[in-house]
């Protein structure tokens, strides 16, 4: 059992780097087609990176149940529900374009050049995914085991796994992105019939990609806030004191407490560290949406 999980996570990898050059492979175009060897590039990392995701995000579990006790069966129907619905999201608008189901060549050959790679990410990032709906199950218990300072341990520990993971899932996010970006300029440099998105479609791309990861992210996050302020207002009670002095020291060592676990910090401001691609989308959105 051991060995083969550690076939799995060392053969995820070496999985999506296969998987992303028989994807790049199936471009029929190769040969007229100057920008080809840059998305596959991209398409091969991003695809490789989302194999290595899928080891990291395993590990991460590991270290998770090594913490608290937790069970598969707590995160499995959330983290199901999140990929069924960005899977048939991002083939919405090959079964809405018409009547009849597509065959799969033409299926393939509408999900070539983003959706094959972005389907890859999403199913590679399960393991991350359940990590961290697994830092939400363990961080939304109404009491934590153990004594104060282990208390302050545990959070601190959930905090930096979730930052983590989040660090891990923003470059898979990033190179997705990328891949999207090139794939768009690789169709409009054709004149095969190719090239019928809009530039917007690359914000889109990676906006959806980041908004999945922000709906797993956001729970856990606020989870260990609701928590960590809990614990705060249990060890530096302010309701009590009276006197000015007392009050000011208790303050000053809430809030150095409040720093420490990152109570200062807002959800869009970790988002923003963590998933690297979301600040170009912010700031290039407005103008790509705005009429030339």
């Amino acid at each position: 059992m051991r060995w083969s999980a550690q076939v799995i996570r060392f053969g995820a990898p070496v999985v999506g780097f296969a998987y992303g050059s028989v994807v790049a492979l199936s471009f029929h175009h190769r040969a007229s087609a100057p920008l080809w060897l840059v998305w596959a590039f991209f398409a091969i990392a991003a695809t490789t990176a989302s194999g290595a995701l899928f080891t990291y995000g395993l590990n991460r579990w590991r270290e998770l149940t090594g913490l608290s006790t937790l069970r598969v069966r707590e995160v499995i129907w959330p983290v199901a529900a999140l990929v069924g619905v960005s899977l048939a999201l991002m083939n919405v608008t090959v079964f809405a374009s018409g009547p009849s189901l597509p065959n799969m060549s033409s299926w393939v050959a509408n999900q070539l050049g983003t959706g094959l790679v972005g389907m890859f990410g999403i199913v590679a990032a399960i393991p991350g995914a359940g990590a961290m709906f697994g830092v939400w199950r363990v961080a939304s218990r109404d009491v934590l085991q153990g004594t104060k300072g282990e208390q302050v341990d545990l959070l601190l520990a959930l905090r930096r796994l979730l930052q983590r993971l989040l660090a891990a899932a923003g470059s898979v996010v990033a190179l997705v992105a990328f891949s999207a970006g090139t794939w768009w300029l690789l169709e409009h440099s054709l004149k095969t019939g190719y090239g019928t998105n809009p530039p917007q479609f690359v914000l889109v791309f990676g906006a959806f990609g980041s908004v999945i990861v922000g709906v797993v992210y956001g729970p856990a996050w606020t989870a260990l806030q609701r928590h960590g302020r809990l614990l705060c207002e249990a060890m530096y009670p302010l309701r009590s004191l009276d006197q000015q002095d007392a009050i000011l020291s208790r303050a000053a060592d809430r809030q150095k407490l409040e720093q420490i676990l990152g109570l200062d910090q807002s959800i869009i401001s970790d988002l923003q560290a963590g998933l690297v691609i979301l600040a170009p989308l912010l700031a290039s959105a407005v103008g790509a949406f705005l009429p030339h």
